[in-house]
Order: C-alpha cells, then structure tokens, then sequence
C-alpha cells in the first residue's frame, strides 16, 4: 500500500458501486512521471509514450499505465513490472495469465481516470471539456436523435457539461461492453435524470442489456465531464 499512497492518485467515492475502486491520477506535467513508474512499464508501452510529440502526454500516457500496473500488482500480487496485458476484439485491455479485476482507464487533458471492479465489467471515460461551440453539430452528426433534441433544448451556458456527461457516458458504457465506439454511438439514448444517467437501447441496438447498464458520473476536476459504467 506504500507505493500506491505514494503515486499521484485520489481515491474517488463511486455510488452503487459496490466492489469498484475508481481512482483519479494526475496532473500530469512537463516534468514526466517519477522513475519507479515508468520502470514498471513494458518496452512497448515505452516505445508508445515515446511516440507521442507534446512532453505532457508523454507524461499522461506514462502516468496512466504505470499508476494501473501498480494498482493491478496490489489486487494480484504479481509484480509491477511483470502485470502481462491482452486484448479484447475492440482493443479494450485485460489481465493475461493470471486471476484479478476488470478494469478499465481513460486520460484527457492532465488527468486520468482509473476503474477496477471485482466482478463486473467496467468503463471509465473523463474528457477535457473544450468549448468549441459546435457541441449541436456534433450531436447532430454522432448522437441518437433522443440526445439532440434534449440537447437542443438546454441553456447555452448549460450546453457544454450536458454535451460532455453525455460523450463520456457514452463511450464508458460502450467500454464496459468492450464494444467498438464508433460503430455503436448511435445505438443508445443517454438520459440525463437526477440519479445521473439512464440508457434507452435503440430499437436496432446491438446489444439490449445496454439498458442494465449502471451509469454514474465521477466527481472530476473542473473542466472536466467523467462517467464510470458497469455492464
């Protein structure tokens, strides 16, 4: 537990989330990551932060997979450095030859979110809100017709946070089904409600227990939307 209270990390508290650790990394800075977490990472995940131009997502990416290693090596037991990876058919990571959580992780901006559940598949999304003032067209373009029409009736100075929890709700649900983001974005409505969200599974969905889907969004730093969803 040492070297988890000693990484860049913030437990988050998660309602209805029984079994689910939710974890918020950052910020990350010019100034890279501390060297006993980029030791923890594989020479592929190396190579991939290396590849990145800009010095802060460089540092986000490093963050990001080496806070995971460590918070996968304390569920299992298996060293840092050692945590082996596979992938889903969409890409979406798991745990390879050894026994221990779902998890799932999403970074934007300076921060990272980071989900493990004992026994429930997991999506997590946070995104930098960025005020580019096309938030209708956008949903026009990639939300069901439910989600524009809600949208088109919020106040302007609303717009952007609805816009945003309902983008990261979106892809952590299509996350936690480890289904692909883009070929299904339009597959569901996103409901805004007082308990956070509720999922309407289209008539052609490609997966109707999408509405069993417990939605939730994350307490994220300013500037921010995030959502955590178990399938």
């Amino acid at each position: 537990m040492a070297e988890t209270c000693a990484l860049p990390l913030k437990r988050l508290t998660l309602l209805s989330g029984a079994g689910v650790a939710l974890w918020l990394a950052g910020p990350a800075g010019p100034d890279g990551v501390p060297e006993h977490l980029w030791n923890t990472l594989s020479r592929g995940e190396k190579d991939r932060a290396n590849r990145f131009l800009r010095v802060e997502d460089r540092a986000l990416f490093a963050l990001t997979r080496g806070t995971l290693r460590c918070l996968l090596s304390e569920a299992t037991g298996v060293a840092a450095d050692k945590i082996a990876f596979a992938e889903g058919p969409y890409g979406k990571p798991c745990l390879a030859g050894t026994h221990g959580p779902h998890f799932n992780v999403s970074h934007s901006g300076r921060w990272a979110l980071i989900g493990l559940s004992g026994s429930r598949d997991i999506g997590v999304d946070i995104e930098l809100m960025r005020a580019a003032g096309g938030e209708l067209d956008l949903a026009r373009s990639f939300f069901s017709a439910a989600e524009y029409l809600s949208l088109e009736g919020v106040d302007r100075e609303m717009l952007l946070s609805s816009f945003y929890k309902i983008w990261t709700c979106k892809e952590a649900v299509l996350k936690a089904h480890g289904a692909g983001i883009s070929e299904h974005l339009k597959d569901f409505s996103v409901e805004l409600n007082e308990n956070g969200f509720a999922i309407h599974p289209e008539p052609d969905c490609f997966s109707p227990s999408l509405a069993s889907v417990a939605a939730r969004p994350v307490d994220v730093p300013d500037g921010y939307g995030g959502c955590c969803a178990l399938a």
